[in-house]
């Protein structure tokens, strides 16, 4: 019960704090695509914003690959489900100009045949930090352009092949890698 109430109080101050936000709702909500990943094998993916104050804005992302290209031992594939959520901080407005990001992030992947015959398997989750640019091409478009690294714990088992499943060990380790670049385009409600 006592978990219970203060997750209750967690929200109804979340929800106090979003509505008494000084112009918060002079802000637009948004919602973008990345193309930068579309050209990754087709990972589709789709990201909404809502603002919280003049400066901020909280995001959740969501990106999935279910497709595999080619046959037997020629297939590529970069295979993922990945889910994302945080914010961003922009110094003039909400939607406009530069801004830094930091996320909590979530991934299932597997890839292989892409760089080297061998595949991958695993998960991901950690921190994602990054920053931009978002560039008003209209009132109610956006042309975002970033970059970013992802910090954490990547759980992975390794194979000889795309095909044939041949077990070359699992690793579990932290790392820090570069994991967004950011060709979006925004549409602002």
């Amino acid at each position: 019960m006592k978990q219970f109430k203060s997750r209750g109080l967690f929200w109804l101050f979340l929800m106090v704090a979003i509505l008494e936000s000084p112009g918060a709702f002079s802000q637009n909500y948004s919602i973008s695509t990345n193309a930068a990943q579309l050209m990754m094998l087709g990972t589709v993916n789709v990201r909404g914003s809502i603002p919280v104050s003049r400066h901020w804005n909280a995001d959740a992302a969501l990106a999935y690959n279910p497709f595999t290209f080619g046959k037997d031992n020629n297939r590529k594939y970069f295979r993922r489900l990945e889910f994302f959520a945080g914010g961003r901080y922009w110094p003039w407005f909400v939607n406009s100009g530069w801004y830094m990001s930091a996320y909590a992030l979530w991934a299932k992947y597997a890839w292989g045949g892409i760089f080297t015959r061998k595949s991958y398997e695993g998960y991901a989750y950690g921190a994602k930090l990054g920053g931009g640019y978002a560039l008003m091409i209209d009132k109610g478009v956006n042309l975002e352009f970033g970059w970013g690294a992802f910090m954490g714990i990547n759980d992975r088992s390794e194979y000889s092949c795309t095909k044939c499943g041949s077990s070359l060990g699992r690793k579990k380790k932290f790392i820090i890698a570069p994991s967004d670049l950011q060709l979006g385009v925004t549409i602002l409600f």
